[in-house]
């Protein structure tokens, strides 16, 4: 049955739940404060612990990674010895919202790491105002893009760039976010008022970008005035203030009986990801028994050809290329030359956890490692060398914790797409760090001491929030207990009134 009620989910994609409840305290956000004060609010936990690119699909799969195998916008394919962008072909995900029926008409807005919209009852735009755009921009119908750029421009958000970048370049991606929101605010509030919907989904990805560049001044490069630091301190709240505005207005434009629902999947704090080199190095040491102080000189070639050319430069060019060309410069940066019938293990792309994979016979086409005896002793051989690098300073150790995917997650359709052990460094900005050191592998120098070189001060964390604001939901009050965003999918469709699909692994919150 059909429920008479509207339902508008609006996420603030990678918004800290702590900065959340501490803006809205101080009168900071005030539209998010006045729901807050009607509604409910709790914490979200999120696979984000292990693996940072997952959330989106799991939220709008209802399952967890080991399930539907999606964590990273260019993931390794076994079967082809390469790295690849996701597609419905090898990893066969799709929204619910697209699984709705002509009994259900949906408004879906820049919902992040989805596939290009396929026909369904509704409108879906796909990767306009997006942090995370892993397709072309696109739409289903496909004429409503055109009518978006028309009305309300050119996608509004850049292809981040990596690397120090200086106070100016800073300075005008926070103008850049604020625009995109603005932007955002009114496509969105033109949709909700010239179309017919049950259900309506947006989001605005400025948060991410701006936790990553403005959580602290560590990706700075050169020096700032007063004026320009005072200016940078301010950024990411100046971002959350007009995301606030933001929904703001698109509450203006909704009936009062709508349940609304504003949720983060996961938040945000200091970029505590090392290197990509530095993992690779620690790898290389454990398995070949390197002693000697090192920055990376076990590098193949192609490796240290790619390290001459600084990060911003790379990213630069990048951002001016097909997807597809830029996923096969990826590859051959990272694993161009390998000669696989030698190399048992290799690092996978991560954006804040380490990922190592197996080249294990049986699931990799080129593998030569055999399952059970030889993999087992390789993973414990990986797992104790790995905890035994320090901070040299401190000599406290790098991880928080590490782990093989097989006790995280359980081995569903998509789990051979995970990374065979997997790292969470310590909870401590990286920017901190001068040389690592292991008694048994050696010395490894930190590129730039003082900065994050991949650009990013700030990095995922794994709680986000949850404000709910209508029936069935309490004013003024809290949930009483943490639930996980996999139990979003669910509570939406019972607000809908439909039965959630079996595969669905979270329940209805309440």
């Amino acid at each position: 049955m059909k429920s008479n009620k509207k339902v508008l989910g609006i996420a603030l994609d990678s918004a800290e739940p702590n900065l959340i409840e501490k803006w809205t305290g101080e009168g900071c956000l005030p539209n998010l404060a006045a729901m807050r004060s009607k509604g409910t609010f709790g914490k979200l936990s999120s696979p984000a612990e292990w693996l940072a690119g997952s959330p989106w699909p799991t939220f709008y799969t209802g399952t967890l990674p080991g399930q539907h195998g999606f964590y990273h916008y260019l993931q390794w394919r076994g079967d082809k010895m390469q790295f690849e962008r996701p597609g419905p072909e090898w990893i066969p995900v799709e929204p619910f919202w697209r699984r709705l029926g002509d009994n259900i008409r949906v408004v879906a807005v820049d919902i992040p790491l989805t596939y290009p919209p396929t026909p369904f009852n509704g409108i879906e735009i796909s990767g306009w105002a997006s942090h995370d755009r892993i397709y072309p921009t696109s739409s289903f119908p496909k004429e409503t893009i055109k009518w978006v750029i028309k009305e309300f421009g050119n996608p509004p958000i850049e292809t981040e760039v990596g690397g120090l970048l200086d106070i100016g370049n800073l300075l005008a991606v926070r103008d850049e976010l604020i625009r995109a929101n603005q932007k955002e605010s009114e496509l969105i509030a033109a949709l909700i008022k010239i179309e017919t919907w049950d259900l309506f989904l947006c989001c605005f990805t400025s948060p991410h970008r701006a936790g990553h560049k403005f959580w602290d001044v560590t990706n700075v490069k050169g020096d700032m005035s007063e004026s320009q630091r005072s200016q940078f301190g301010s950024a990411l709240k100046d971002i959350y203030r007009s995301c606030d505005e933001a929904v703001g207005k698109i509450l203006n434009c909704i009936d009062d009986d709508t349940t609304v629902i504003i949720f983060s999947l996961h938040g945000m704090g200091s970029n505590p990801t090392l290197a990509d080199e530095l993992l690779a190095q620690m790898i290389f040491n454990i398995l070949h028994g390197a002693h000697e102080a090192t920055d990376g000189t076990n590098s193949n070639m192609i490796t240290k050809i790619r390290n001459m050319i600084p990060l911003e430069l790379r990213a630069s060019i990048r951002k001016f290329l097909p997807f597809w060309l830029q996923d096969k410069m990826t590859a051959y940066w990272r694993h161009g030359g390998t000669d696989w019938s030698k190399t048992k293990v290799f690092k996978l792309l991560a954006d804040l956890q380490g990922y190592i994979r197996i080249n294990l016979k049986g699931r990799e086409k080129n593998g030569i490692v055999d399952i059970d005896e030889e993999y087992d002793e390789l993973c414990d051989t990986l797992i104790q060398g790995i905890k035994s690098f320090k901070d040299e300073q401190s000599m406290e150790p790098l991880i928080e914790d590490i782990n093989r995917s097989e006790r995280l997650f359980y081995r569903g359709p998509g789990f051979n797409n995970l990374p065979d052990i997997l790292i969470k460094w310590k909870n401590r900005p990286a920017a901190e760090y001068t040389n690592i050191v292991s008694a048994e592998y050696g010395r490894l120098k930190w590129p730039i001491p003082g900065k994050n070189p991949d650009g990013r001060s700030g990095n995922h964390r794994p709680d986000g929030f949850l404000l709910a604001l209508g029936e069935p939901f309490k004013i003024n009050a809290a949930f009483d207990r943490q639930y996980h965003i996999i139990d979003l999918a669910p509570t939406i469709l019972n607000l809908l009134k439909i039965e959630k699909p079996w595969e669905m692994e979270g329940t209805v919150i309440s």
